[in-house]
């Protein structure tokens, strides 16, 4: 029978792992110092290696000719733990051994010295997948292990166990393989399969696999059915993708606002069975690489793409907005998340299209535009039933139009806060602060500076779109949580220069204008980006 290739080429020494050296290092010194200690947890996502160094760490404490922290590979123990003969090495799947009575097996099992062996071990996969009460029967065990029996717990959501069990255990974290170590491991494999793979080909299925060294392999071993010279268009096809040309006429036909082009690149994907989902979450992929290169100075570093491929990417990412980029993803990502609960992938990705063509969504994901919709009907109403409107004596109507568009309220004597402003030395940690909660509200804050000047702090920035986020009252407390968080200081926020004119094209203020026009008069709510 075919063995497939993530099996056949699973890691058998520690020196074999890929892109997990914080792991595979300390591990080998603490077998050299004889240093084996009764519990390990190894948490991270899925395919970087968890269980593959379960199976090395279980050979490795029993290996007759330990080779430099390494299991030998050949004597009779490492033989008979690779060919599943020798009993000792327990493998359990949590998700389906999960119930008290598994627990209280295992360690009924436990207390019986290994036969052939030096350490009885019990890999447990999967373990947040055990109930509570299997929890609490593990507990036990793992408070008062016998000498002879060394846990091995793998998960891949740590967050889920409890407290207890994360104290009494060795934790080692798993990374995001690299995607330069996974194209590395697999012209490795490529070689030994006989199989021609090119350097952007093995690139494209390391991006692809987002950091799983078994997601990866998978793939190639897909490719490899479809052909033994492997290249990105082979790739491409095997896992349903756009080619990165039909990626940039949609980014192209959607900057232009050509709904029609955009609907016809669709129609013609999936014409030829590409998946839409996968699709959209290119085209996000794709948008999030525009946004990096607006907002990272080295964004390339943090790309999968040719030279080629970043300028082109770069040249469409200067002509449209960092705002319209965050919108635009904004959409896609909860079409994403619709195609995810079963609605139809098709229409989803067509919706999406048609928002992103349209300029009033992509500006305001559609709030805007459905704001002055339902604020133009009440003015049409009032014009037709008020009595007021002749004799110019009407009730006040809120102008919350004018929240966003007026100029913000200066804090009293800006031209004295100016002058005794100093640079605020600790922003860029208030920034990394923000991204804690929100990667792309603190991007928006990239590149600005701020100024300490008595009870204010004052945020200088080019792109309005921070102070656009600042007119939210619940952005502008996150922000003062961050910075009294980093200076253990309370401050109010204002801008450290202010616009002398608002955009007199935006359709809120046509609203007001109209609203003036009918004869209501307008009561202003200020909502500046100012605390009180």
């Amino acid at each position: 029978m075919y063995r497939v290739l993530y099996r056949k080429y699973r890691p058998k020494t520690f020196s074999d792992v890929s892109g997990q050296p914080q792991v595979t290092v300390t591990l080998k010194n603490e077998l050299k110092a004889d240093r084996i200690a009764h519990a390990y947890l190894f948490t991270g996502s899925r395919g970087t290696g968890k269980t593959s160094c379960a199976k090395i760490l279980a050979k490795a404490i029993n290996c007759l000719d330990l080779q430099d922290g390494d299991p030998c590979g050949k004597c009779e123990v490492c033989r008979g733990i690779d060919d599943g003969s020798i009993l000792d090495v327990v493998e359990i799947d949590a998700a389906s051994n999960n119930g008290v009575d598994d627990i209280r097996m295992l360690r009924e099992e436990a207390n019986f010295t290994p036969a052939g062996v030096k350490y009885r071990v019990y890999i447990i996969d999967e373990v947040h997948m055990l109930s509570q009460g299997a929890f609490n029967a593990l507990l036990k065990t793992l408070e008062e292990p016998p000498a002879h029996v060394v846990f091995i717990l793998a998960t891949t959501e740590v967050h889920k166990l409890p407290a207890t069990i994360l104290s009494r255990c060795q934790r080692f974290d798993f990374h995001r393989i690299a995607p330069q170590a996974i194209a590395d491991r697999l012209a490795l494999i490529c070689e030994k399969e006989n199989v021609v793979i090119d350097r952007p080909a093995a690139m494209l299925i390391a991006s692809i696999s987002d950091g799983g060294m078994r997601d990866a392999l998978s793939l190639l071993d897909q490719c490899m059915s479809r052909s033994k010279s492997i290249d990105e268009q082979v790739v491409r096809d095997t896992a349903g993708l756009a080619d990165r040309e039909y990626l940039f006429n949609l980014v192209e036909a959607i900057r232009v606002r050509d709904s029609a082009a955009a609907l016809e690149i669709i129609d013609k994907l999936y014409s030829e069975s590409k998946d839409m989902a996968r699709l959209c979450d290119e085209l996000c992929s794709q948008l999030r690489a525009m946004m990096l290169i607006k907002t990272v100075k080295n964004a390339h570093q943090f790309l999968v793409m040719t030279s080629d491929e970043f300028s082109q990417t770069s040249e469409q990412a200067l002509a449209v907005s960092l705002n319209e980029i965050l919108s635009s993803i904004d959409i896609l990502q909860k079409a994403y998340e619709r195609m995810m609960r079963g609605v139809n992938r098709r229409i989803e990705m067509e919706m999406a299209i048609v928002r992103l063509s349209s300029p009033a969504d992509l500006n305001s994901g559609g709030e805007t535009a459905k704001r002055v919709e339902e604020l133009t009907r009440e003015i049409e109403r009032l014009k037709s039933t008020s009595p007021y409107v002749n004799d110019r004596t009407p009730p006040t109507v809120a102008a919350h139009s004018q929240q966003r568009t007026q100029p913000m309220k200066r804090p009293p004597n800006m031209e004295k806060l100016r002058s005794e402003a100093v640079p605020m030395k600790q922003w860029p940690e208030v920034i990394e602060d923000i991204k804690q909660y929100s990667k792309v509200i603190g991007a928006a804050f990239d590149g600005s500076t701020a100024y300490i000047s008595g009870k204010y702090v004052l945020v200088d920035s080019a792109n309005d779109i921070c102070f656009e986020i600042l007119r939210k009252p619940e952005q502008r407390e996150k922000m003062r949580n961050s910075i009294r968080k980093i200076t253990g200081k309370d401050y109010s926020l204002g801008r450290y220069s202010y616009p002398d004119e608002v955009k007199q094209d935006d359709p809120l203020l046509k609203l007001a204008s109209d609203i003036k026009e009918a004869g209501i008069p307008i009561e202003e709510i200020n909502n500046n980006m100012e605390d009180d």
